[in-house]
């Protein structure tokens, strides 16, 4: 009689998949109230979130800047 392969299961995989179905639901979910409640689109419409994100983009940017257009040569 022939042994019966386990199957494995990637928990992590699952903990993911779950994480991003539900934070998409819920970005759907809040972006149809929002054109429910006529709320323009624009930055002052953005999570605390997606404002650090581009606080980080700028400091990057800046960073980038001064490091190879103003002082190249050190």
């Amino acid at each position: 009689m022939a042994k019966k392969k386990r199957q494995v299961r990637n928990k992590a995989r699952d903990v993911f998949t779950d994480y991003y179905r539900t934070n998409k639901e819920y970005a759907e979910e809040n972006q149809r109230r929002q054109e429910q409640e006529g709320i323009p689109k624009g930055l002052k419409n953005l999570t605390y979130r997606e404002k650090t994100y581009i606080v980080v983009i700028v400091l990057g940017l800046i960073g980038i800047l001064v490091r190879y257009v103003i002082l190249p040569n050190m």
